[in-house]
């Protein structure tokens, strides 16, 4: 199998990407790897082309780098969705806390004044 040489910057651009891989969206990674594979596959010498293993083990590592980009924007969202859930019944313990005082004085109070007026 022939490979590729990288060309100058693409090896600072990869690990870069790596780096930063949190912060970049999934379509650019994907783009980027299709790239590599694109250039890989059109600069291979036809006499002595690409083992078809190793090129299958590429898609497949393709498939999971595309499974795995949706896991993680899957689970971004439902921590978001989390978040937020937590702050809503985070204000809505304050508020029952609020109106639990209210009651309980209210009770006393009624309570206070009927054991006056009953003695």
């Amino acid at each position: 199998m022939t490979t590729v040489p990288p060309t100058s910057g693409s090896s600072s651009s990869s690990n870069s990407s790596v780096s930063s891989s949190a912060t970049s969206s999934a379509t650019s990674v994907e783009n980027e790897f299709l790239n590599i594979l694109t250039t890989e596959l059109s600069n291979q010498d036809p006499l002595n082309a690409m083992d078809p293993s190793t090129f299958t083990s590429q898609l497949v590592g393709y498939a999971q780098l595309e499974q795995q980009l949706t896991t993680n924007q899957d689970l971004s969202t439902s921590n978001t969705s989390l978040s937020t859930i937590t702050t809503d019944l985070s204000s809505m313990m304050s508020s029952l806390s609020a109106i639990s005082k209210y009651v309980s004085s209210l009770s006393s109070g009624s309570s206070s004044s009927s054991t006056s007026t009953s003695a």
